[in-house]
């Protein structure tokens, strides 16, 4: 049985640079969405499961400049909202969907940061869940 879920993942326009505020830094990613969904059919062992998340290309910082300097994305993901422990670097910055394979069974929850050249990050993202089962 295949099981599909979509998720929104809300981002925050706050933007943290060791503990400074950046007004230069991107103000997210809009728009994440999550799908999740398990393989069909029998195997041996535990059965992986994967989670496409997709999103919109931020185009302004903080401060309401235009983002001229966007470096590429970075995805976070845990079996726990306090421990986002898995990282995953998109460097493209035309990119806007990304598949997280190989996921146990649970709930997984994910967020999204946005990164520039000049090594500023947005603030996380809201965090979503998606159980696989």
């Amino acid at each position: 049985m295949r099981q599909i879920k979509a998720i929104v993942l809300a981002l925050g326009l706050v933007v943290l640079a060791g503990c400074n505020f950046d007004s230069d830094s991107p103000s997210g990613v809009p728009g994440v969405t999550s799908q999740s969904s398990t393989g069909g059919g029998t195997t041996t062992g535990a059965s992986a499961g994967t989670a496409q998340l997709a999103w919109q290309i931020p185009t302004e910082n903080t401060n309401g400049t235009a983002l001229t300097d966007l470096s590429g994305y970075t995805i976070v993901y845990g079996t726990s909202a306090g421990a986002l422990d898995h990282s995953v670097q998109v460097a493209d910055v035309e990119t806007t969907s990304y598949v997280v394979t190989g996921l146990s069974q649970g709930t997984w929850y994910f967020a999204i940061l946005s990164n520039t050249s000049a090594g500023a990050s947005s603030a996380l993202s809201d965090i979503a869940s998606t159980t696989i089962s």
